[in-house]
């Protein structure tokens, strides 16, 4: 089926498109000065809802009559003179506020409308924009923020973000003309330091016949990993690829409902290898079947805060905690890297930052001035890497605080679980399903819900495991909903002892899961984190423990082998004489575990009694389990 046809079954517009037709961003820009003039009160619903995003000013009902602002930082690259700017604005106008983004983009928060024309000239003035950076219009070109300067670096892609960037910011027949965002993520490195196959559209460094160039991945979203498309390109072939591919989208990009219009869906009805075929035919040219992808190698420069560079210098990490940073922390690092460094600093997809092209002689020097006294260069591996979007105080989305929240179970962990400075463990906060803090890619993720305690409503979160960012990136499953914010703590804590109890020298938890939690399945996990802290913290008793050779069964199998390992911990002696396909040999019942231990009460032991049980008699899947575990606990 070709595109056409496709595209016929989507003739509807929704309300956005309806409106994009009766009016256009260019009055939206041209009345912006009249805004600055009148006030917020002059400023029209259209604008406010629609417009005034294609100019990345965002209106924030959680801080009333002001706006946040998204700069667009292409590959997450400023000079120090971009950052001074950036930090005097914040800092004049916008309450010393600024967040680093997962895009490497800045935001700048509670700017009045009086000032926001000013603003756009200054950051003009050094050569970024907030332009394009919200509603249907392409976001920030997202890139290895060590891209042409590490030694895994084999393609430097600054020149080919610029190139692809040119196609369409400012360009009339590109601004708010898609069907939804579009957001792009290009690699030249062996390290997968930006999410990459998380974009609509991804450039992964790859290798074929003996040269270097790209594979291509497409649509990916929250929700959803890039597929690849089956294409190589060469450095030379990527721009004539890319705007054949986002004029594909344009024309043929769903308009009728907004929850289905990325590219994913367009691939998912069309078939990947039919937009191919629309893609080649746009650009004129065919292009090469897919080599053979080389982002393989593990993440490491959080935990060790400084990489030498291919020229004998050095980048310097600075961990800053959810992206919450400061316009006079921005001045300050501008400072820093103008008088110690190579006048340049990058922005990661953690929210971090890194100090360019200083020399190791220096590096003492450096970590000894601002603002250093108040961001690590390596903090626990916990915060090292950790990702938070914005909460309820400064997101109309947002279910839960989420920074804040971040801060305080990075904290908790250091605390309670340290871990060695070779591990590496990667929390994502998403404070609404949004997923702003791409949680589906954490080694563990959070997501923003409401959740019950004692009968009442409260700040609560899913808990995922088993995102995948080196070799290629799959997406985390849940195993515990609607937990409420204050217990989460203490179930994370059990999947870090585990960690810490069982890894390998050097080993990630993203290996780790894969090794170790991915044996069991979700509801076993589930169960052992609610028997250990719901039962076993409070009573005394002994801990379940993970077991790396656990073989995968099925959840009825699975409770019963959990259920020998709590009597026999419990009860320091075995139920049965001998297990034969998982049930005892013998016709007598085990005795009660609260006859062999009085200490065990009765409906705690009726609930390990049942699961040793024979079959027939035994609970078939784990959340009969937890549900009798949660009546107890709300009748206790």
């Amino acid at each position: 089926m070709t595109l056409e046809a496709v595209a016929a079954r989507h003739t509807k517009l929704n309300k956005i498109e309806k409106l994009k037709q009766n009016r256009s961003y260019k009055e939206a820009w041209e009345a912006l000065q009249e805004y600055a003039r009148k006030g917020y009160d002059a400023i029209v619903k259209e604008d406010i809802d629609y417009f005034l995003k294609c100019f990345g000013i965002f209106d924030r009902p959680a801080t009333p009559g002001k706006f946040m602002m998204r700069i667009r930082i292409p590959g997450g690259r400023l000079s120090s003179v971009q950052a001074a700017v950036l930090g005097r604005m914040a800092k004049e106008y916008g309450s010393d506020y600024i967040d680093l983004t997962t895009r490497m983009q800045v935001q700048l928060r509670y700017l009045e409308i009086e000032n926001i024309p000013y603003i756009i000239q200054e950051l003009e003035s050094v050569g970024i924009t907030s332009w394009q950076t919200g509603a249907d219009n392409f976001r920030n070109i997202v890139a290895d923020p060590l891209d042409g300067l590490a030694f895994d670096s084999i393609i430097d892609t600054a020149e080919l973000i610029g190139q692809m960037q040119d196609l369409w910011l400012k360009k009339e027949e590109w601004v708010a003309a898609l069907p939804r965002k579009f957001n792009t993520s290009i690699g030249g490195s062996m390290t997968n330091r930006c999410n990459l196959f998380a974009h609509d559209c991804c450039f992964a460094l790859a290798l074929k016949e003996g040269e270097y160039g790209f594979n291509v991945y497409l649509g990916g979203k929250v929700g959803a990993i890039a597929e690849s498309a089956d294409v190589f390109l060469r450095t030379e072939e990527v721009l004539p690829f890319y705007e054949a591919l986002i004029t594909t989208y344009r024309r043929f990009g769903f308009r009728d409902s907004r929850n289905k219009n990325r590219l994913h869906f367009l691939i998912k009805e069309a078939g990947m290898q039919t937009v191919i075929e629309a893609v080649c035919e746009t650009a004129q040219r065919q292009f090469d079947k897919a080599g053979e992808t080389l982002v393989k190698q593990p993440r490491t420069e959080e935990g060790d805060g400084r990489i030498r560079l291919k020229d004998g210098t050095f980048a310097l990490h600075m961990v800053v905690p959810s992206g919450v940073f400061s316009g006079s922390a921005m001045i300050e690092a501008s400072e820093l890297v103008s008088e110690l460094g190579s006048a340049k600093l990058n922005i990661s997809t953690t929210q971090n930052l890194y100090i360019l092209g200083v020399e190791e002689k220096r590096i003492p020097e450096v970590l000894n001035k601002k603002p250093y006294d108040r961001y690590h260069c390596v903090s626990t591996p916990y915060f090292n890497q950790m990702v938070a979007c914005a909460g309820t105080e400064l997101c109309p989305f947002g279910v839960i605080p989420n920074k804040p929240d971040a801060i305080e179970m990075a904290d908790y962990l250091g605390k309670r679980v340290p871990l060695p400075a070779d591990a590496s463990i990667r929390m994502h906060w998403s404070a609404c399903v949004k997923g702003c803090g791409v949680h589906e890619l954490g080694d563990i993720g959070f997501l923003g819900c409401k959740a019950k305690e004692n009968g009442a409503t409260v700040y609560g979160v899913h808990i995922q495991i088993g995102g995948k960012s080196t070799n290629s990136q799959e997406e985390a499953y849940t195993i515990m909903k609607s937990v409420p914010l204050k217990k989460a703590k203490f179930y994370v804590a059990e999947l870090a002892e585990a960690y810490t109890a069982l890894r390998k020298p050097k080993e990630s938890f993203e290996r780790f899961e894969s090794r170790v939690f991915r044996r069991y399945s979700k509801g076993a996990v589930e169960f052992i984190l609610r028997w250990n802290v719901e039962v076993c913290d409070p009573k005394g008793y002994a801990k379940l423990t993970f077991n790396p050779e656990w073989q995968s069964n099925p959840e009825h199998n699975e409770i019963f082998l959990l259920g020998l390992d709590i009597y026999r911990a419990l009860a320091g002696q075995n139920a049965y004489q001998g297990i034969h396909l998982f049930n005892p040999i013998e016709t007598t019942p085990a005795k009660h575990i609260c006859k062999v231990n009085p200490e065990i009460e009765k409906e705690i032991g009726d609930i390990v009694m049942k699961m040793i049980a024979p079959s027939s008699k035994r609970y078939e899947v784990f959340t009969e389990i937890t549900g009798a575990l949660a009546a107890l606990e709300k009748a206790g």
